[in-house]
């Protein structure tokens, strides 16, 4: 079964441009009150949009790791603070 492709207004970019617009028009001052309360919520949407759809890549990352010669794959783990160059590529 193929996988379903989001919806072109689900797609990250867009949502982030959506995050955009809605900040900038805030940020503009020059809203009404209803419309700035508006514009905040729809803001507020896409950018939980944004990040669901952050936390499912994130899920999906997988790193290569070499053990006895052979490379496989193991789930990521984010580098704790106390891990000092542990998790540092370069």
């Amino acid at each position: 079964m193929a996988k379903k492709k989001p919806d072109e207004g689900e797609r990250f970019e867009v949502l982030v441009s959506q995050v955009e617009a809605a900040l900038a028009d805030l940020e503009g001052g020059t809203l009404p009150l209803e419309d700035a309360m508006k514009r905040y919520e729809e803001g507020v949407a896409a950018l939980r949009r944004c990040m669901a759809i952050l936390k499912q890549a994130e899920a999906r990352v997988q790193v290569l790791s070499e053990q006895d010669g052979q490379f496989v794959e193991k789930p990521f783990e984010e580098p704790r603070p106390d891990d000092g160059d542990k998790g540092k590529l370069f």
